[in-house]
């Protein structure tokens, strides 16, 4: 830190990085599930253990629990050393009496969290408070940015030529699983030591609607779209801290509060479709991975996947007008889970490009709400636009439709309007459509429709001598069949099994 902040009041940045990486960096479940625990708090923990080891006197005069404290706490008692000022964004936010003090937390929260987590990075911003909230609050933002830029993804050192390693993170094997028999690194045994006791180890196997051709999970990613810009929208106005933090912690305990309502509300659906999806079922068909403010995360059965994010997205602006965009990754329990949820977040991101789109955009330039998937078949899935040139491009271009767009329950008029041709709607109607085909007409449409226009018309030539002439007066629509088929087992109900019934 500058020498000048050290007796200064100062406000600090704080953002752990990597975190989604770091869980889903292992295929084991009871690692991904300990590691999104333990990262669930991680700097509001840190800061709790730091003051653990001042003076019991002193203590009261740190302040951590933002959501209920004085937010003016700070700002009218010069006996307060520390202030958590809101979390918000997976950030946090913190008024420091002196720059030293804030150096000394610097130092502890980076030891912390190399004990807890091991290989997680802290990314830390540090500017000299000022009388203008909204000055700071943009000065630290640009800070941020700049340190993140610069900031090299730090390591702990790999394993020696002559020291066995973890086959996944290549770091050294440190300790054993004595009932499982396995020898772990440290990175894992400090995520399994907080994987919850009462949780089934096999929560994911459990998901599965049977093992072996029909063990298709999927993850899920929402995000909310233009969180930033509509927090600078509604503190435009507001300069002074003591109106800008009340403010801030109400718009920050609103958007968690919004997203896990939702959420809840989500799961809840969710469990009114799983008797149909796996009767058999004695445990839930979802896990929770991260819901953190407008960032969601969970794993599920692959056939509960597309109606649980549609029912998410179509319900998310019913209250209070906010919109989110969705990823979905269907995998088997054999791909693994680090690249699954990377190709979930890149499709979640070509959601998000496609809602920002001017002429999808509704009144005052609001973003809708849209989604996208990927069957994950290889690892390079990940870079999806390489990935769907090499697999999905034909003589006439892309042969899929997706994203597609999720209106909400609330009508937004024009916005509906403009992304009509997107509409979720669309994709649901053939895929009921194909499940009610037999099964190998559905798969023979679906492995033509890449071969280019002149193998799809003598396809649909012998579908209409079979009675399917609806899909010769839709055949402009064959990208949405395409998306249709492609996960056509993944849709609830129909007649997918039917091989042979003509």
């Amino acid at each position: 830190m500058k020498a000048e902040l050290q007796e200064k009041e100062v406000l600090a940045m704080y953002d752990v990085r990597g975190i989604q990486g770091y869980i889903f960096k292992s295929n084991v479940a009871k690692e991904i599930i300990g590691a999104s625990v333990l990262v669930e708090k991680i700097i509001t923990e840190g800061l709790k253990a730091y003051i653990r080891e001042q003076e019991e006197a002193e203590q009261k005069y740190y302040m951590t629990e933002w959501e209920q404290d004085d937010p003016e706490a700070f700002l009218k008692d010069k006996a307060v050393k520390m202030q958590i000022m809101f979390v918000g964004g997976g950030n946090a936010y913190v008024l420091f009496r002196k720059g030293a003090e804030c150096e000394h937390v610097n130092r502890f929260l980076a030891k912390y969290l190399l004990e807890k987590t091991y290989s997680l990075n802290l990314a830390v911003a540090v500017i000299e408070k000022t009388d203008s909230y909204k000055n700071d609050y943009e000065s630290i933002n640009v800070e941020m940015r700049r340190i993140k830029a610069f900031m090299p993804l730090t390591h702990p050192a790999g394993a020696l030529p002559f020291m066995a390693a973890d086959s996944i993170t290549g770091y050294p094997l440190t300790g054993k699983d004595k009932e499982k028999n396995t020898y772990l690194c440290t990175e894992a045994k400090l995520k399994r030591v907080c994987f919850p006791k009462n949780e089934n180890e096999k929560v994911f196997d459990n998901m599965v609607t049977e093992k072996g051709d029909n063990s298709t999970l999927a993850v899920c990613h929402i995000d909310g779209n233009s969180m930033g810009i509509r927090i600078r929208k509604i503190m435009s106005e507001i300069t002074r801290y003591e109106d800008a933090i009340p403010r801030m912690r109400k718009i920050s305990i609103e958007i968690a509060q919004v997203f896990m309502e939702t959420f809840q509300a989500m799961t809840d659906y969710m469990e009114t479709l799983a008797s149909v999806v796996k009767p058999s079922a004695k445990t839930k068909l979802y896990r929770k991975i991260i819901v953190a403010g407008d960032d969601i995360t969970f794993v599920c059965n692959g056939k509960l996947a597309v109606p649980a994010v549609k029912y998410f997205l179509e319900n998310i602006g019913e209250e209070k007008d906010y919109s989110a965009c969705g990823g979905i990754a269907f995998f088997n329990s054999h791909f693994p889970f680090s690249d699954a949820y990377q190709v979930a977040e890149a499709c979640c991101e070509n959601a998000k490009k496609r809602a920002k789109e001017e002429e999808n955009r509704g009144e005052e330039s609001r973003i809708g709400n849209f989604m996208d998937f990927q069957v994950c078949t290889n690892v390079r899935a990940a870079n999806l636009d390489a990935y769907r040139d090499k697999h999905y491009l034909s003589e006439q271009g892309l042969v899929i439709a997706r994203p597609y767009f999720v209106p909400t329950k609330k009508n937004r008029g024009a916005m509906n309007e403009k992304n009509e041709k997107y509409s979720i709607v669309h994709l649901l109607y053939w895929g009921d459509f194909f499940h009610k085909m037999p099964r190998n007409k559905a798969k023979d449409l679906r492995n033509v429709i890449p071969m280019g226009k002149n193998e799809r018309e003598k396809e649909l030539s012998f579908l209409e001598s079979r009675g399917y002439k609806m899909l010769v007066k839709e055949k402009e629509e064959y990208r949405i069949w395409y998306d249709a088929l492609e996960i056509m087992d993944l849709f609830i109900g129909g007649n997918a099994e039917n091989e042979n019934n003509d």
